[in-house]
Formats: C-alpha cells, sequence, structure tokens
C-alpha cells in the first residue's frame, strides 16, 4: 500500500468521483464521518472489515485499494467487456427486429394480395424456427437441458411448418414429409440426449456425433426415395465424400483420445 497521505488522496478523489460527501459514505460503511476524514487526510488506514464494503461503494477493485491507484489494464477491460455486451445487445435486438418486421410485412403483403392468410403462415414458422435457434437460447436460462429445450421447440416447429406447407398447397404429402423428418430427427435426438444426458469425454461427443451424421448423410436419399416411391438417379457420391471426411474426423479423435488416455 502506498504512503497515508497518498493513498488519502485517491480514496478522497474516488470519492468525490462518486458524488459522494463524507458523512454519506460513512453511513453506508457505518462509521462515523471523522473516520473518513481520517483516513483522507493521511491519518489512519481503514479497517481491514470495511475494505470490501469500501471498494463496491467507492467501484474500485481491492487490488486498487492496496495500489491506492487506478488499476489501468483491468479499467480497460472492463471498457472492453461493455463494449461487448453493449455490440451483442445491439445485435440481439436489430435481429429481433429484422424478424418483427418480416412477419408484420408478410402478414399485410398476404392480406393485400391474396386477402386471406396463406403463404404468410409458412413464413412465419420459418423465422420461429431462426428465432428459436439464433435468439431463444438467450431468453433461456443457462444449465445442461438448454440445447434440449431448444431442439425440442425446433422439431415441433418443424412438423408444424410441414403441416402448414401441405395445407395452404393443399397436397396429400403430409404423411411422407413426415415420415422423412422423423427420420432424421430420430438421429439427431439420439446426438442430442447422449451429448446432453452422459458424462463421456467431449471428443467421444464429437466423434458419435460424427458417426450418426455420416449415416443420416449416405441413408437420407435412399429414405426420401423409398418413402415417396421415385427413381433414384442422382449421385450420391458427393454425400459419400461427405460421409467419408466426417467418419474419418471422428475415427481420429476417437482413437486419439484413446490412446491418450491410455497414456
Amino acid at each position: 500500500m502506498q504512503d497515508k497521505k497518498s493513498f488519502g488522496k485517491y480514496i478522497a478523489e474516488k470519492r468525490k468521483e462518486k458524488g459522494l460527501t463524507q458523512e454519506e459514505l460513512a453511513n453506508k460503511l457505518y462509521v462515523i464521518p471523522s473516520t473518513i476524514s481520517k483516513w483522507e487526510r493521511g491519518i489512519s488506514y481503514p479497517d481491514i472489515t470495511v475494505i470490501t464494503n469500501l471498494c463496491k461503494e467507492l467501484h474500485i477493485s481491492e487490488h486498487e485499494f492496496f495500489c491506492a491507484c487506478d488499476d489501468e489494464a483491468l479499467t480497460r477491460e472492463k471498457i472492453e467487456i461493455q463494449k461487448y455486451r453493449t455490440i451483442k445487445k445491439w445485435i440481439f435486438n436489430i435481429i429481433n427486429l429484422g424478424y418483427l418486421i418480416g412477419i408484420v410485412t408478410c402478414f399485410l403483403c398476404n392480406l393485400v394480395i391474396d386477402h386471406k392468410l396463406s403463404w404468410f403462415l409458412i413464413v412465419l414458422l420459418g423465422i420461429l424456427i431462426s428465432f428459436s435457434i439464433t435468439s431463444l437460447p438467450l431468453y433461456l436460462k443457462k444449465n445442461k437441458y438448454r440445447f434440449c429445450k431448444i431442439s425440442l421447440i425446433v422439431t415441433i416447429l418443424v412438423y408444424m411448418l410441414l403441416f402448414t406447407i401441405n395445407y395452404v398447397n393443399n397436397t396429400n404429402w403430409l404423411l411422407d414429409s413426415f415420415l422423412i423428418a422423423s427420420f432424421v430427427f430420430v438421429f439427431l435426438w439420439i446426438i442430442i440426449l447422449v451429448c446432453t444426458l452422459t458424462k463421456i469425454n467431449l471428443y467421444y461427443k464429437i466423434s458419435f456425433s460424427l458417426f450418426n451424421l455420416a449415416f443420416i448423410t449416405i441413408f437420407t436419399n435412399q429414405f426420401c426415395a423409398k418413402v415417396l416411391d421415385i427413381s433414384n438417379n442422382d449421385s450420391n457420391i458427393p454425400n459419400l465424400i461427405s460421409a467419408v471426411i466426417m467418419t474419418a474426423i471422428a475415427s481420429y479423435l476417437t482413437l486419439k483420445q484413446f490412446f491418450n488416455k491410455k497414456d
């Protein structure tokens, strides 16, 4: 700690910056005003029992208290954190405003052009899915089940979207679309539940997820063709290449973790 006079001058400056009188500060710290006066005149140091509360009232760190000077590095860090939070808040608000503008615009256009709500319902559900992925996580409490909650909401919205598309276009492929979506969601939910509920190593979770995604990538086209009863003449080579890459990465991570654990 600096000498008493330097320390006292620093305390007085910080008190004045906060717009507090000696009496007001004394009341907050449950001491008498003359005690504050003695600190600022360099006659005595604060008792150890009031240091934490004093730092809190003056908005300084304990490191700054003992050095009797502003911690520039800490101050810069606080400023950067505040800037990051402000930017994050603005981006978050702009995204949500964009969703709202999109909903209102499509709602009005659908009514004006078609004189009824039709394709707007499809747009609305699409925006709700995007909102659930981008913005909803910030509203939900941070815990290990947050990802499950978001995934459940997105799953329900996807089924609602398929139903709405089928209803608006007056088609008869609702059951087929539900079967295809269910095929994909089964494997995605296996990944979600395993990653959420198990305590296996992160590398193993990533490997497990990649193996499942590789399986989905290979067989989804074939499953869709089977459900829709159409010939699958499209080349599956790009899907196979993607699956091989994911399998290779998953195998590498699994072996790496296995041998690291063995060592």
